[in-house]
């Protein structure tokens, strides 16, 4: 904790400041290590996975995380064909967050930070 870091702390401490500063730029807020989002439980940053949809693709079916985080409202909701959505999963913590769709390339880049692999838009199946 105090005087000497060792090199894995170093490089820890320079990942958490790229994915935060790479969420920042994305529209979303990390705090504590964790991601956080109005109304919703925070998610950690280690061991997260993150998909990314387009509102068109995401409208046509209803996902698992959607009924879970609205309940049965997720039938009735319609998403905005001009944003995209950003899964975040950790365990069994789940957040979604809408994110402008002008801000893809730094979504794209917070996802392969976070993920660990290059990562294109899901399209879906």
């Amino acid at each position: 904790m105090f005087g000497k870091k060792s090199d894995e702390e170093k490089a820890a401490a320079k990942r958490q400041r790229q994915i935060t500063a790479a969420a920042a730029a994305a529209g979303l807020t990390v705090m504590g290590g964790q991601f956080r989002a109005p109304n919703q439980d925070p998610v950690p940053v280690d061991g997260a996975r993150i998909t990314i949809e387009r509102g068109e693709e995401a409208g046509k079916r209803v996902t698992a995380t959607r009924v879970l985080l609205t309940g049965l409202f997720a039938l009735a909701l319609k998403k905005d064909m001009n944003q995209l959505f950003i899964t975040i999963e950790n365990g069994d913590k789940v957040m979604l967050c809408p994110v402008p769709a002008r801000k893809e390339a730094q979504a794209r880049i917070l996802a392969t930070m976070v993920n660990g692999e290059a990562t294109g838009v899901d399209k879906g199946e």
